[in-house]
């Protein structure tokens, strides 16, 4: 969106691709408070996109909601890209391609499994339910990390008794990790790795060893990885570097390996991934755009 809004101002026509049904991303679903976004304390991640979303859908953009890329391929110095939305396939001519697919929770093929047969397991830190309907329950979280921890705390404000289990040691902050061990209704556990699950109707039943613990909830926070599927679309020659980390490698201006390509926002290697860097890094990668198509 910030991109798209830049390019407005650089003079260019941006035509903007959503696979989903709204614009927003998982922020859409962050009910904490958004700590990075100066100038709005205590406004939530949610409320946050809802604003920025606001003035976006007001803007004169070519927005295509339901939009799947089939296929990009350079010709004649362009970029042709080949949708479909919904049962209807199209097709576009594009000076320049900026990548903002933004990342997805990370998990193992048995937990995203066990989230397809259960409710009780929640894949990933933005989460409705989280913030509805957890209250008084046994909640085992995985995860070592600044997520982990900060749901720990916000469980144990509500009632709910929480074991946090991670793989090796916590790599949380301080201040969480301070803050975890104060609460009597936290366990924190490292090097604590179940060795199964199973789901019931109501609950999870986790084993470790010859020890089988009964839970309400089952919280998966093992980060974030970013969405880079969209690149088996692309032609091979054209398919952007990645980093050693499965990000899109960029430059300064946000211009990937391949001249006309550029990527923007948690696709991309950042020292914080945040919306206010995204929203820079947008920026950046419109006018990094203006000035390459001007030559």
């Amino acid at each position: 969106m910030s991109c798209a809004n830049a390019c407005l101002s650089f003079g260019l026509k941006p035509v903007v691709l959503e696979l989903a049904d709204h614009v927003g991303g998982t922020q859409r679903s962050n009910f904490h408070p958004n700590l990075w976004m100066l100038g709005y304390p205590d406004e939530s991640g949610e409320a946050m996109t809802r604003r920025i979303a606001e003035h976006f859908l007001n803007l004169p953009v070519d927005l295509r909601i339901g939009a799947e890329l089939r296929r990009c391929q350079a010709t004649d110095g362009k970029f042709r890209l080949e949708l479909r939305q919904g049962d209807q396939a199209a097709s576009t001519i594009a000076d320049a391609v900026v990548l903002s697919t933004g990342m997805r929770p990370r998990s193992t093929p048995e937990l995203t499994a066990l989230a397809g047969q259960t409710t009780r397991v929640i894949v990933g830190a933005l989460n409705d339910t989280i913030r509805d309907r957890i209250r008084g329950n046994r909640v085992l979280i995985l995860g070592g990390g600044d997520n982990a921890l900060d749901h720990a705390l916000y469980l144990a404000e509500r009632g709910n008794r929480v074991r946090v289990c991670t793989r090796r040691a916590f790599s949380a902050r301080k201040p969480f990790l301070d803050s975890c061990a104060a609460r009597p209704e936290i366990e924190l556990r490292a090097d604590c790795l179940p060795d199964g699950y199973a789901a019931e109707a109501d609950a999870v039943t986790v084993r470790w060893g010859r020890i089988t613990v009964r839970y309400d909830w089952l919280l998966v926070m093992y980060g974030y990885r970013p969405n880079t599927d969209v690149l088996a679309r692309f032609d091979a020659a054209i398919r952007p570097e990645l980093a050693d980390s499965g990000h899109v490698r960029v430059d300064a201006w946000q211009r990937t390996s391949v001249a006309g390509i550029y990527a923007a926002g948690d696709l991309t290697e950042s020292p914080q991934p945040s919306v206010p860097t995204a929203i820079a890094q947008g920026l950046a990668a419109a006018r990094a755009i203006e000035r390459d198509l001007r030559g």
